[in-house]
């Protein structure tokens, strides 16, 4: 994926409606997020991080190039979901991403065999995302990753009406788990929220911000942030931890 440009904005989610709003007069919603009753789909990530957190700790420490390794599922469980091994990277503010498909019923026998041929979805010319997931299984097997992070949430995702280069996303009721399995990519009974009255606003480009995006930011005096999903989860569960142990004490 060619690398883009990403501002993050954490709102209040009483602006949620009117900033909508806005945007849709420039934007469609997103095919997948199109046909959900309420045009949202969940989004289930299980992030992959050394044994001391590397990946967290750059966060923190502001490395301006890093990575960021996880399993992507969507939605609701059934029999032919669909995965994707991901490695997200930022270079300063830009981002890009290698992706590779496989079914989920597949991905410990892959991640077992590291045999990506055998497991990834082929296309209708036969290729597939063959050297992605190559990319993937050399930093999982190096590096020695292992399942850190659950981080679910609710996603409403918008397109450019006049072209894909311009995407919009509000990423609502983020919620986690520390140490997660594979099995647990479903299971809503040990998350925490991140945040309730807050969401996520990214703003995905790839050349020059539109003029009407600048507008509705200076309008509603949004607050560019640097924000990690993947370490807020982190963080919720060990002040939670912290609490529980104070509670016992």
């Amino acid at each position: 994926m060619p690398s883009r440009l990403e501002y993050k904005y954490l709102v209040h989610v009483d602006l949620l409606a009117k900033i909508r709003s806005e945007a849709l007069i420039y934007m469609n919603y997103d095919p997948y997020a199109e046909i959900r009753p309420r045009k949202e789909y969940t989004v289930r990530s299980i992030y992959f991080d050394t044994a001391d957190l590397q990946c967290y700790h750059e966060k923190y420490e502001g490395y301006k190039t890093r990575n960021k390794y996880r399993i992507r599922v969507y939605n609701e469980w059934h029999d032919d979901n669909l995965a994707f091994l991901e490695i997200k990277r930022k270079n300063e503010n830009f981002i890009s991403k290698d992706r590779a498909k496989l079914y989920l019923k597949n991905l410990q026998s892959l991640l077992r065999t590291k045999s990506a041929e055998d497991y990834l979805i082929k296309r209708s010319d036969g290729s597939s995302d063959l050297e992605e997931a190559k990319k993937f299984l050399f930093h999982y097997c190096s590096k020695q990753l292992l399942p850190s992070s659950l981080v679910v949430y609710e996603r409403e995702a918008l397109m450019g009406k006049f072209g894909y280069d311009l995407r919009i996303t509000f990423d609502k009721n983020l919620r986690g788990a520390v140490k997660p399995e594979f099995g647990d990519l479903f299971n809503e009974q040990n998350l925490r929220a991140a945040f309730t009255d807050s969401f996520i606003l990214e703003v995905k480009f790839h050349q020059r911000l539109p003029a009407w995006i600048s507008q509705l930011i200076t309008k509603y005096s949004l607050q560019r942030i640097s924000f990690s999903k993947y370490t807020n989860c982190i963080d919720i569960n060990k002040r939670h931890a912290r609490v529980s142990r104070m509670l016992v004490l």
